[in-house]
Formats: structure tokens, C-alpha cells, sequence
């Protein structure tokens, strides 16, 4: 579902399939209206994955996933995310790269790297190898493939095993790794490459946070608040205020918050992470996406985008109406009245208003009965952590 869908049914619901009354523009703006409004019962949830820092509890708000779709709120937050000295070591050598003969890569240099992959997730990217190939010998193949430890980072706890491998790859001359392969064992050692560059257009990219530890059951999930300094003061934070991307320590000199939108977990002293091999997960809530690149609507909810929207474009053409008059000769034999005119407009808005305001009250209760149902079954003994 494309916006230009939206806009073909919104035309369809406002009879102007000539675009008569209404431009592309004005149907736009609308569309983003009805978007912004159903975002605020019905956002988009997305998450990832942070790194914790030393003694630390005040975070910036993540990444969005959509650099046009910032982050609105921090739904939940779950910490720590694996047990503690579970993840594996990333790898600590590069392939060994030879060109072979080939047609389908092109001529340049290339660059590779490996993950390690666990039930869990994936450890960090281990260090890279570059070959340059030529005409006619437009083939790599990969030797030497790093094996990983059968133990984790801290052997004696619990129970982990490597189940394979990423190969992460750039283009021609490129300095961006893209995901290449997964080798689906732990002993493999070599791998050939034949794969075109433009097959990796929009793969994902090596993961910046090691999570190849195992999940922590059942989960913490841990109390925060957002723009707050009540559980932390910019005297008590580490050097640097901890400001940076992701997690990072950056350098922001004001009192925390100030610089960037953050949020702060309610840990007491003994819970907090005594090195940056934690890692926290963080739900967050964007905008719904809805343009020419994709949606992230629900197919089913794109009745209420129209219907709000809808309603949005009939406010929005009431106003020009109101150049008015009540017009009467002297006579008292004619009498032009144009005054019925908004007012027909403005009732026909706040009907489709209310039918929009209706339509995403039944959606919230749709989704706060399916969450009670959620948290109600299966649940947890409270006391499961003593047993």
C-alpha cells in the first residue's frame, strides 16, 4: 500500500476522480493529518538493541529505524537483555581472499568480514580483509573462515553454541558492509563469491552490539522516565554526560537532557552494569509510515487513513465557502441566499470527524483488550525467579 492508493480511494470517497475540487497537494495534507492523528492510538513499534555503559542511567533516545519517522515515545524497555557472560567473543581474524576466474562481480576492490551466530543473535563484526579484482578474474574466493570458541566469554554459565556464520560484504570500492551470506555451521572454511553488487542494495548492515548471549527468562522489563533527571544528576554521570549515539559517551557540557531527548532507567546502585558488555532492548513508537516508498499500515486499518482524511478535506474546504451573502432587492422580489452553502460543508465535516474520532476508539479498545489478553496468559509466577 502506496500513498497514490490512498489518494486514488480518498477521491473515490469524495466523488472528485477529476481532481476538481481538491489538488494532489491538498489530498497530501490531509492524508498526513488523518496519519498523524491515528499514530497517536496506533503507532508504529519498533526496536533495538543498546549498548549500556559503566554505572550509567541516562540514555539518548535510540536511532528510529526511518530517519524520516522520529522517535515520538519509549513504549518499554527490557534490561538486561541476555545473561551476563554468555555472548561469544566476535571473530579475531579476517578471511583469506584469492580472485578466481569469473564474470559477475565487478572490477574493484572489495572488502569482507564475519559474524558469528548464536540462538541468541549475532556477535559484532571481526576484522575485515580487502582483494582487489580485475578483468576476467571477477570471482572471490573466501579461505580460512574464522571458527568460533565452543565456549562463551565467561565458560560455566549457560548453555550457548555458535550455529553459524554472516559473511558481510562492500560493493566495488565501496566502505559499506552488506549482508552477503550465512554459512549455516560452525566449520566451514570456505566460501565462493559470484554474487553482483546491485544483489546487495538494501541488505542489512553488520550489527553494532553483540548480542549472541542467551535471552534472560522471563524478562526484566525495568520502569524509566523520559526527560526526566529523577533518578540521575549531571554530577553523578560519567565524564562526558553520556550524550553520544546509541549509547556512546558523547561530550554534551549541559545538565542531562538538555542537548538531546532522553530517558532514564530506575535502577538502584547494585543493578547498575558494571561494564559495557550489557545490553538493554528498547521499544519505541514512530509515526506510521505512509509514502511513495512503502507503509507500515495495517492492511485493515487503511479504511480509517481514507476516513480521516476525509474529513480532514472537507474542513479544509469549508473555509474558502465562507465568502458568503445573504442578498435581498429592494424590492423584496428576489432574495439570493448563499449562507446554506458552508454550512452544509461544515455539517458533512464534523460527520465524517466523528466517524473518524469513533473508528479509532473502537481501534484502542481493540488494542488494550488483545494486550490484557496477552499479559494474562502464560504469565509468570512472581516468585519464578526463586525457584
Amino acid at each position: 500500500m502506496l500513498i497514490s492508493d490512498i489518494e486514488t480511494m480518498l477521491r473515490q470517497d469524495l466523488f472528485d476522480p477529476g481532481a476538481t475540487r481538491w489538488s494532489t497537494g491538498d489530498l497530501d495534507r490531509a492524508i498526513d493529518k488523518a496519519v498523524d492523528r491515528y499514530s497517536q492510538y496506533y503507532p508504529n513499534i519498533a526496536f533495538v538493541d543498546m549498548q549500556m555503559q559503566p554505572y550509567q542511567r541516562t540514555y539518548p533516545y535510540p536511532t528510529s529505524w526511518n530517519a524520516a519517522y522520529p522517535v515520538l515515545w519509549i513504549e518499554k524497555i527490557l534490561y538486561p537483555l541476555q545473561v551476563y557472560g554468555s555472548q561469544f567473543a566476535p571473530p579475531v581474524s579476517a578471511p583469506s581472499l584469492s580472485s578466481a576466474s569469473g564474470t559477475t562481480l565487478t572490477t574493484g576492490t572489495y572488502q569482507y568480514l564475519i559474524t558469528f551466530l548464536s540462538q541468541g543473535g549475532e556477535t559484532t563484526s571481526g576484522p575485515a580483509a580487502s582483494i582487489t579484482t580485475s578483468a576476467g578474474n571477477q570471482r572471490v574466493n573466501l579461505t580460512s573462515l574464522p571458527i568460533a570458541s565452543t565456549q562463551p566469554l565467561q565458560s560455566g554459565g549457560a548453555t550457548n553454541t555458535v550455529i553459524g556464520r554472516n559473511i558481510y560484504r562492500t560493493q566495488a570500492g565501496g566502505s559499506i558492509f552488506y549482508y552477503l551470506a550465512t554459512l549455516g555451521d560452525n566449520t566451514t572454511t570456505v566460501y565462493s563469491d559470484s554474487i553482483p553488487d546491485a544483489a546487495l542494495s538494501g541488505m542489512p548492515q553488520p550489527p553494532t552490539v553483540n548480542t549472541s548471549g542467551m535471552m534472560v527468562w522471563p524478562v526484566c522489563e525495568r520502569s524509566f522516565s523520559e526527560y526526566s533527571n529523577m533518578y540521575d544528576s549531571s554530577s553523578v554521570l560519567a565524564a562526558g554526560g553520556n550524550m553520544g549515539l546509541m549509547g556512546a559517551v558523547g561530550d554534551a557540557k549541559g545538565p542531562t537532557g538538555t542537548q538531546a531527548p532522553a530517558f532514564t532507567l530506575a535502577l538502584s546502585s547494585t543493578e547498575l552494569p558494571r561494564d559495557n558488555s550489557l545490553t538493554m532492548r528498547v521499544f519505541y513508537a514512530t509515526k506510521q509510515q505512509l509514502d511513495a516508498n512503502g507503509s507500515t499500515l495495517p492492511e485493515v486499518h487503511r479504511d480509517v487513513i481514507v476516513l480521516g482524511a476525509c474529513a480532514y478535506c472537507l474542513e479544509a474546504y469549508q473555509i474558502p465557502t465562507n465568502d458568503n451573502f445573504d442578498f435581498q432587492d429592494g424590492g423584496l422580489r428576489d432574495r439570493i441566499d448563499d449562507t446554506k452553502i458552508p454550512g452544509a460543508w461544515r455539517e458533512t465535516a464534523a460527520r465524517k470527524m466523528s466517524q473518524f474520532i469513533a473508528r479509532l476508539e473502537e481501534i484502542k479498545r481493540q488494542r488494550d483488550f488483545a494486550s490484557s489478553g496477552r499479559v494474562h496468559w502464560g504469565d509468570v509466577p512472581v516468585r519464578y525467579s526463586r525457584l
